[in-house]
C-alpha cells in the first residue's frame, strides 16, 4: 500500500451493503479491506492495522457492539476509530454504539456524501471535506460526462433504496420505482446490477428477509405477523424464503439463534447473541 493511501476496513455480513460502500469509496486514494463476519473483522483489523473501520451492527455470530468492545480492549486495535452502520435509529441504539467505543454512527440507508464526509473526518482529510462541501450532486458542469453520469447513477440508486426501505410491504412496480427517482426501468435495473449485483426486486427481498430476521431476534411477534410486516402474503411464503436464504426456518432461527449461527455451528463461548 502506498504511504499516502488511507486504509479502511469494512466489516459487514450483507453483500449488498458491502457493494454499496465499495462503490462509494473506490477510486478515492483509499485502500479497502473487507470482512464478512465479526470474527474475521477482528483478525483482519489486528493484522492489517486499518486507519478506520466501518462496522455493521447487526451481524450473525459477533454483533457490531461486541466487535467494537473487543477492538477497544486489544492494545493493537484500541486506537482505530470505528464508525457504526445500522438501520436502528433509536437514541438508545446510538448511545450503545458510543458506549462500546464507536467514534460515529451512520444510519442506513446512507448517502454517498454522508459516508464520505464522516470517513474523511475520521481519517483527518480536511481538504476532502472542504471539497465535498463545495460539491452538489445536481451541479457537475466541471466534471467529465462519465464522472457526472456515475454520480447520478449513485444518487438514483440511493433514492431507490430509500423508497424500497420505506415501502417493504407495498413496494412500487419496477416502472413506478424508476419514475419516482427520475429515470427509466432499464437504466435503474442496470444501476442496481452494477452497484449490488442484483435487481431492485432481488434487493427488496434481501431487505425484507433482513428485517424479518431482526424482528425474530428482537420481538416476540408471531411469525405470521412478522411475515405481514415485511411484505409476505402468508407465513408459509416467508418461511420458505427465509429457509432458502438463511438455511433454517424462522422458528428454528428464533429457537436456536442465541446459541447457534445460521450455519448451525455453535457461537463461541462469551459471544453476544445475534441482534
Amino acid at each position: 500500500m502506498a504511504d499516502n493511501l488511507a486504509r479502511i476496513l469494512i466489516i459487514d455480513d450483507q453483500p449488498a451493503s458491502i457493494g454499496l460502500l465499495i462503490a462509494y469509496l473506490q477510486g478515492r486514494d483509499i485502500d479497502l479491506l473487507v470482512a464478512q463476519s465479526g470474527a474475521d473483522g477482528l483478525r483482519i483489523a489486528a493484522a492489517g492495522q486499518p486507519d478506520l473501520i466501518l462496522l455493521d451492527v447487526r451481524m450473525q455470530g459477533l454483533d457490531g457492539y461486541t466487535v467494537c468492545r473487543r477492538l477497544k480492549a486489544a492494545p493493537a486495535t484500541r486506537s482505530i476509530p470505528v464508525i457504526f452502520l445500522s438501520s436502528a435509529t433509536a437514541t438508545e441504539d446510538k448511545l450503545r454504539g458510543f458506549a462500546a467505543g464507536g467514534a460515529d454512527y451512520i444510519n442506513k440507508p446512507f448517502s454517498e456524501q454522508e459516508v464520505l464526509a464522516r470517513v474523511y473526518l475520521q481519517i483527518g482529510d480536511l481538504g476532502q471535506i472542504q471539497a465535498l462541501s463545495r460539491q452538489s450532486l445536481d451541479d457537475r458542469d466541471d466534471l467529465p460526462l462519465s464522472a457526472s453520469a456515475n454520480r447520478l447513477d449513485q444518487r438514483l440508486f440511493t433514492d431507490a433504496v430509500a423508497i424500497l426501505t420505506k415501502r417493504l410491504i407495498d413496494p412500487p412496480s419496477a416502472v413506478e420505482l424508476a419514475h419516482q427517482v427520475g429515470t427509466n426501468q432499464q437504466r435503474l435495473t442496470r444501476i442496481f446490477r452494477e452497484q449490488v449485483g442484483m435487481s431492485a426486486y432481488e434487493y427488496l427481498q434481501e431487505m425484507r428477509l433482513e428485517r424479518g430476521r431482526n424482528l425474530l431476534s428482537e420481538t416476540d411477534l408471531q411469525i405470521q405477523l412478522i411475515a405481514d410486516r415485511v411484505g409476505y402474503r402468508n407465513a408459509g411464503d416467508f418461511t420458505r424464503a427465509f429457509r432458502r436464504h438463511f438455511g433454517v426456518t424462522p422458528r428454528q432461527y428464533r429457537q436456536d439463534g442465541p446459541t447457534h449461527q445460521l450455519d448451525g455451528s455453535p457461537i463461541e463461548e462469551g459471544n453476544d447473541p445475534p441482534r
